[in-house]
């Protein structure tokens, strides 16, 4: 009862949210908060409606509140005009989720036979479902493409990352002492197997995300944030984000999961040392190999037992559980490539039974889960708008790459590296590629014509100034503030006759050397 509760009251509590605050910080708390606060598993399922839960009922929430906000003519950050993003990849990418789902429901009509158990084949109605669904999952990159779009509203974005984390952290810390309990003390039930809580004599926290490994790769993701943060800022602000690294740095440690502390100890240093573009860089990288992961592993290319042997000389409970993972995954990738292109659908279909009928696999990583019920299709859209995010901001070459973009790409591109051996893409992940996108768009917007960007100032007014220190072959722009628009300096001035100029007042009209009554 107390779980519906929360899920019913979360509406209105990101209703009071987007009355007293602004809109990115209204978003971010809107999403951020009901990924970390609203019960796991539970879930309703109504006709020709998405599943209501954690991650769909914050989503429609934001968009519902954001469109009413947007409305008002004047905003404190830069919003972006129109849902529609501009890139024609990534229009194209939406349209393959379309055709996926189409193709994924037309190709698995069929009835699969395990023994006793049959799995249903997938109907028309089935379409509506896997798009409502697919619509739901991309809608955080829709909404951050337009309000997050600007440095200021990322750094928005960031903070609220790393001050969810640093809150978060006491309950967390709380369940490494006394076993994770607090989802079922106060919305009754565990949402997964408390044997796999259990870890190394201790206990994995996991407060209200419906694993340890989800508080993990979150503390992770926000310990990179906060040390980004502590890079770029400046006076005594430096030393409330490094003390918050710190606390999440042990909540990390004591989360018991090497995978997330390892991404969170390879990305620090390259967050601390590297340039913008170099972390740019290798953020690309990142995405390029996960972008063609399946091919890889299908082609055998991805060195598999030395990361075994690697976790083994760690701890052989570690590399027992990496070899589980890798067995499966190679056990449902032969699956998957009996149907390549719109994978098996939904209903375990992607799964492997035996003879009697029992599931014989274990799907962990996001990447599996995608390609086999949804085959290429399926997958090239969810990976493919993840992974294009940091690549187009790497192609689209900003004038002034900020360093907020640059740590988001980082953070992306580490989430990205976790959703091979794990799950959990969240609504947080979504707005991180949606703001990634909506920056560069806000660029070249602002290049071309700055008033469409509702909420921003409008240009500052310029005119044409002769550059004395170029020789006199050419002009320059330079910005002329209060004083000078007194003067009638705009518009095309009269051409100046054969006497001289005033002192002073050459620079005031396009000339070239051979006008008379020019002055050096």
């Amino acid at each position: 009862m107390i779980a519906w509760a929360a899920l019913i009251i979360w509406p209105v509590v990101s209703i009071v949210l987007y009355r007293k605050m602004a809109l990115p910080t209204a978003l971010c708390m809107t999403i951020i908060g009901g990924y970390l606060l609203l019960p796991s598993v539970t879930s309703l399922d109504l006709p020709l409606l998405p599943p209501l839960n954690k991650t769909s009922i914050p989503t429609l929430t934001a968009l519902f509140l954001t469109a009413i906000a947007l409305k008002k003519q004047t905003h404190a950050y830069p919003v972006l005009p129109g849902w529609i993003p501009r890139s024609p990849l990534v229009l194209i990418l939406f349209g393959f989720l379309v055709i996926g789902a189409v193709g994924t429901a037309m190709t698995n009509r069929d009835l699969l036979f395990y023994g006793p158990r049959v799995l249903p084949g997938l109907r028309i109605y089935d379409v509506f479902s896997i798009l409502l669904e697919a619509m739901v999952l991309v809608l955080p990159l829709l909404l951050a493409r337009r309000v997050l779009a600007s440095p200021q509203a990322q750094r928005v974005f960031l903070t609220t990352l790393v001050i969810s984390a640093t809150i978060y952290c006491l309950p967390a810390l709380y369940e490494v002492r006394m076993s994770p309990q607090l989802h079922h003390d106060i919305y009754g039930f565990f949402p997964s197997s408390f044997v796999q809580a259990m870890r190394s004599g201790g206990f994995r926290p996991s407060v209200f995300l419906n694993h340890g490994l989800a508080l993990a790769i979150f503390m992770g993701l926000a310990l990179i944030a906060a040390v980004g943060l502590y890079r770029t800022a400046q006076g005594p602000s430096r030393s409330r984000w490094l003390g918050a690294a710190a606390l999440i740095f042990i909540t990390l440690a004591l989360s018991k999961s090497l995978g997330a502390l390892m991404i969170a100890l390879v990305f620090i240093p390259i967050v601390l040392f590297l340039s913008r573009r170099a972390q740019l860089m290798f953020a690309v990288c990142i995405a390029g190999i996960v972008m063609l992961y399946p091919m890889l592993r299908m082609a055998n290319l991805v060195p598999v037992d030395q990361f075994v042997a690697f976790a083994e000389s760690i701890s052989p409970e570690r590399a027992q559980s990496l070899t589980f993972r890798v067995l499966n995954e190679n056990a449902l990738l032969e699956k998957a490539r009996e149907r390549p292109v719109f994978g098996w659908g939904g209903w375990s279909r992607n799964l492997i039974f035996n003879e009697q009928g029992h599931i014989l696999s274990v799907t962990d990583g996001a990447w599996i889960i995608a390609f086999g019920q949804g085959g290429w299709l399926g997958y090239l859209p969810v990976f493919g708008l993840l992974c294009w995010s940091i690549v187009a901001l790497f192609l689209g070459r900003l004038k002034d790459l900020d360093p907020t973009s640059a740590l988001l790409a980082l953070i992306l591109a580490a989430k990205l590296i976790d959703l091979l051996p794990n799950a959990g893409l969240a609504p947080m992940h979504w707005l991180i590629a949606g703001a990634l996108l909506g920056r560069l768009e806000l660029q070249g917007r602002t290049g071309e014509t700055a008033p469409e960007v509702s909420g921003q100032p409008g240009p500052k007014r310029r005119v044409l100034e002769y550059a004395p220190g170029n020789g006199g072959k050419g002009l320059e722009e330079r910005p002329k503030y209060a004083r000078s628009f007194t003067q009638k300096t705009r518009g095309v001035p009269p051409k100046p006759t054969g006497e001289a100029l005033p002192p002073g007042k050459e620079n005031c009209y396009r000339r070239k050397k051979s006008t008379p009554g020019y002055r050096k």
